[in-house]
């Protein structure tokens, strides 16, 4: 039987957040976990704090990946 890791549903987030909104995804997190928290849901907050430091992750990973000569990169298996 499947079962979800615990952060698979914030990293899923994650990803379709930077789809939706790029650079600006993070931005977006982390105003959602303030307001949140200005509201006094402290569980909101603490899941769209989650979901900011995994698109935080994901963009620094991506700033590593971009940074390097393209004969560096990884080969894209998908073509």
């Amino acid at each position: 039987m499947w079962m979800p890791m615990r952060d698979e549903p914030v990293e899923k987030y994650a990803r379709f957040l930077l789809k939706r909104h790029g650079n600006a995804a993070m931005y977006y997190a982390h105003r959602m976990a303030g307001r949140l928290q200005a509201q006094g849901d402290l569980a909101g907050y603490s899941i769209w704090s989650r979901v900011a430091d995994a698109v935080e992750r994901r963009l620094k990973s991506d700033l590593k990946t971009s940074d390097l000569e393209p004969e560096l990169q990884p080969a894209n298996l998908d073509s």
